[in-house]
């Protein structure tokens, strides 16, 4: 089925979370590797490469938003109320820091003066001038964001797998299965 119910996720749904999962992880580690990477051309062609999909999860981003607003959300598995607000406080800092890391990555680099040309198809407006000051706090800010992301991805995946196998509930299955 495509669409959620209140029971399970729709193909829609786990497409969007694993597609996007997969990107993320990706971007994560090669940000990483970038940043110790020496200067050449070896690492532009991988800086092109993290702009360009940090655009796509952009862009997904915001796809994945509407889709979730326009589908019914499966009812909560956990057993605690307490427990299952956190985990809608989770979802919320999820999208909000899959949403500002891509922005700001596309504000550091126009501030640092380069342009953000997704797999060299089409150059995104520039809506910051080139800034060094703010070039280098965008930077961190981008770094630091990155690794609160990781760390958030990594409670979340945590939670689903103590769903299934210390609650032994259908929370992770939904979202691989559907049921």
């Amino acid at each position: 089925m495509l669409k959620n119910t209140s029971d399970s996720y729709g193909w829609g749904a786990r497409l969007f979370h694993w597609t996007m999962f997969l990107i993320i992880a990706g971007l994560v580690i090669g940000g990483n590797i970038i940043s110790d990477m020496p200067a050449g051309p070896d690492k532009t062609t991988l800086l092109g490469m993290h702009k360009s999909f940090g655009v796509v999860i952009l862009f997904l981003a915001v796809c994945r938003l509407i889709w979730r607003l326009a589908n019914e959300r499966p009812q909560d598995l956990g057993k605690s109320p307490l427990e299952n607000r956190l985990g809608h406080a989770m979802h919320i800092f999820l999208y909000v820091l899959i949403l500002e890391q891509p922005v700001i990555g596309i504000l550091m680099s126009q501030s640092l003066g380069y342009p953000v040309s997704p797999f060299n198809m089409a150059t995104l407006p520039t809506i910051i001038g080139e800034n060094a000051h703010w070039g280098k706090i965008l930077l961190n800010l981008h770094s630091a964001t990155g690794g609160v992301l990781a760390v958030a991805v990594t409670l979340h995946a945590a939670a689903a797998l103590k769903h299934h196998f210390i609650e032994k509930d259908r929370t992770l299955l939904r979202m691989i299965l559907g049921k």
